[in-house]
């Protein structure tokens, strides 16, 4: 413990420009050490895993391909199915002899119709078989290696055919070797087979066979595609135990997986199995392709992971080292510019705890240190700044919430109010007396009951609703009043008395100064990003273009007369509260009336 302590003193006390060099001495050096002993078989695992990782994400890109090609398969398959002339061949009883059908013009417009189809798909030809006991006098006078239509004779030496004899699937992806060789050499190595059925006038019904044939080489394309690594090799089974096609037959053999291993290891494991084969650990990636029930396997073996990991360990190594010199020798010639500014920056810093902070010299250098001393120089005159406006904002933001608050609690609102109260009292309207009471009550202690400045747009719109409602009992109910606020949006934070000023305002100066005494106000609001936006729209005389222009520029003279002041404070309160770019807006629409949009911060109340 002496030891360690000594040593954290002595290290503490060395100059900043030792201590630069000491720790990228040690930053170079340690690693190379940790490298030394515990690398090899960490990047080893490294490489594994991301080879893995690889290897998954490039199955899970290519088995899509192959289903595609498949789809692409068996959709055509459906289509020559649904294709009219089949549909009168195997949905209905048939009324004429077979062999009339199948050499009418009909049927050599559904061959064409075919041939057309599989054009530019990866179908390369089609045969329709018919099981028939003479197949000569039916099919005589046919092309055999063009033809759609063909007899059952030519298969039934094939693997496939003795599958649908012998178990009758609905339907059979055939490998190379299900195929005679006739089918392989003419028509393509592989094929999807489904069986159909035909019922004559007599009632009898005749086996048929859709095959759609297509060539393995364009899977294997696929597959080739999608190797990362040099001696992995893929490979498609199918569920009876058969190869349907590799990247390397010879590489497949060796590795290959019978069908049940596959579903029974793989797809318990997520797709990922390691196994030991001849000796060599062997990683082993799956794909299930549901509709073919194929499986597409992909296996890489574990010495190429392990020469990748070597010449990556050799690699850092050297780096290191070269790093190691360069950094030692570069250290010891800068460490004395950047110990000595930085030690100036700190010393002007550490002076802040006696006073203000004092802006440094401009640094002549652009590095990072000369941005430290232009961003303390910025932050001292930020916070010199920030301390004179802090003094001034708070003042204004007391006189400002003073003056809002002298100019909407309005003497004579409460005075008018009070005469009609009277008046209505008079003429023995007791239930208007009640509600105009009830109203006002309910308005003042809105207004001077809560201590917090900040309100909810919830209390702000029942608030000059009430108000709007005493105006009205005043002037006939001259002024239509519509609220089009989201639920969601009235939950959110505004100052009191900011819409009442301003309703005040459209009332006295907007809509009672026109002819008719009569006019509407609708308040709407929405968020927009980030901020709540809300509008208070009336359709009242409007404001002269060189009075709107100034009207929050330009403090007016309180002369008595309406709310022009309480809409100018209301104003600069906002923008005290949230920045410059919050507060109203004043637009005069041409169709007429006034558009004051309301700028706020979206906050919820704490």
């Amino acid at each position: 413990m002496k030891i360690l302590k000594s040593i954290r003193e002595s290290y503490g006390n060395l100059k900043i420009r030792t201590k630069f060099v000491i720790i990228i001495m040690i930053a170079v050096l340690l690693p190379m050490i940790i490298l030394a002993l515990t690398l090899s078989q960490r990047l080893y695992r490294m490489v594994v895993s991301d080879t893995i990782r690889n290897e998954q994400q490039a199955i899970a890109k290519t088995a899509p391909k192959i289903q595609d090609m498949l789809d692409e398969v068996t959709g055509l398959s459906d289509d020559i199915r649904s294709m009219e002339f089949s549909s009168r061949m195997f949905d209905e009883t048939l009324t004429e002899p077979l062999s009339d059908m199948i050499h009418s013009g009909d049927a050599d417009d559904f061959s064409e119709e075919i041939r057309s189809a599989i054009r530019g798909t990866a179908v390369s030809a089609v045969r329709l078989y018919i099981s028939l006991p003479k197949d000569d006098d039916v099919f005589s006078g046919l092309n055999e290696d063009t033809g759609i239509f063909a007899p059952v004779s030519r298969i039934q030496t094939s693997y496939w055919y003795g599958i649908f004899s012998g178990s009758h699937p609905s339907s059979l992806f055939c490998p190379s070797f299900y195929l005679t060789p006739k089918e392989i050499h003419v028509l393509g190595d592989c094929a999807y087979v489904r069986p159909v059925y035909i019922r004559d006038a007599s009632s009898t019904v005749i086996k048929c066979y859709l095959a759609c044939y297509f060539n393995s080489t364009k899977l294997q394309n696929i597959l080739i595609s999608s190797l990362s690594h040099e001696g992995s090799v893929s490979y498609i089974s199918n569920d009876r135990d058969a190869m349907i096609t590799s990247t390397d037959s010879s590489l497949a053999g060796i590795y290959y997986m019978d069908y049940d291993s596959i579903r029974t290891n793989l797809m318990s494991s997520n797709g990922f199995l390691e196994k030991d084969v001849l000796g060599e650990k062997i990683y082993v990636s799956s794909y299930y392709l549901s509709s073919s029930s194929w499986f597409l396997v992909t296996i890489t073996p574990s010495l190429p992971l392990r020469q990748e990991a070597s010449g990556a360990i050799f690699y850092l190594i050297l780096i290191w080292l070269a790093a190691a010199a360069v950094s030692i020798l570069i250290s010891w010639i800068l460490s004395r510019s950047m110990s000595s500014r930085i030690l100036a920056v700190s010393t002007q810093m550490s002076n802040v705890k006696n006073g203000p902070p004092v802006p440094m010299d401009p640094p002549q250098e652009t590095d990072e240190i000369g941005d430290l001393t232009d961003s303390y120089n910025y932050m001292a005159r930020q916070i010199n700044n920030l301390m004179e406006e802090q003094k001034k904002a708070s003042e204004e933001l007391r006189i400002a919430e003073f003056n809002s608050l002298q100019a909407q609690m309005n003497p004579h609102f409460l005075y008018n109010t009070m005469e009609m109260i009277n008046w209505m009292a008079q003429q023995g309207r007791v239930k208007e007396t009640n509600r105009a009471i009830q109203d006002l009550s309910r308005f003042y202690k809105l207004t001077l009951s809560r201590r917090k400045s900040i309100s909810s747009i919830e209390e702000e719109l029942e608030q000059v609703t009430i108000y709007v409602r005493l105006q009205n009992m005043r002037f006939d109910n001259g002024i239509d009043f519509v609220v089009d606020v989201p639920d969601d949006l009235t939950e959110y934070q505004i100052p009191r008395l900011t819409l009442q000023p301003i309703v005040e305002n459209a009332i006295l100066h907007g809509i009672l100064e026109k002819d008719v005494r009569r006019g509407t106000i609708v308040i709407t609001g929405w968020f927009e990003g980030s901020d709540v936006v809300l509008t208070v729209a009336d359709d009242g005389v409007g404001i002269p273009p060189e009075k709107l222009k100034t009207i929050l520029t330009k403090k007016p003279v309180d002369s008595g007369r309406g709310n022009h002041i309480a809409v100018y404070n209301t104003h600069r309160r906002l923008q005290i509260l949230y920045g410059n770019g919050y507060g109203l807006t004043f637009r005069c629409p041409e169709s007429g009336g006034t558009e004051v949009e309301i700028r706020l911060p979206a906050r919820l109340p704490e």
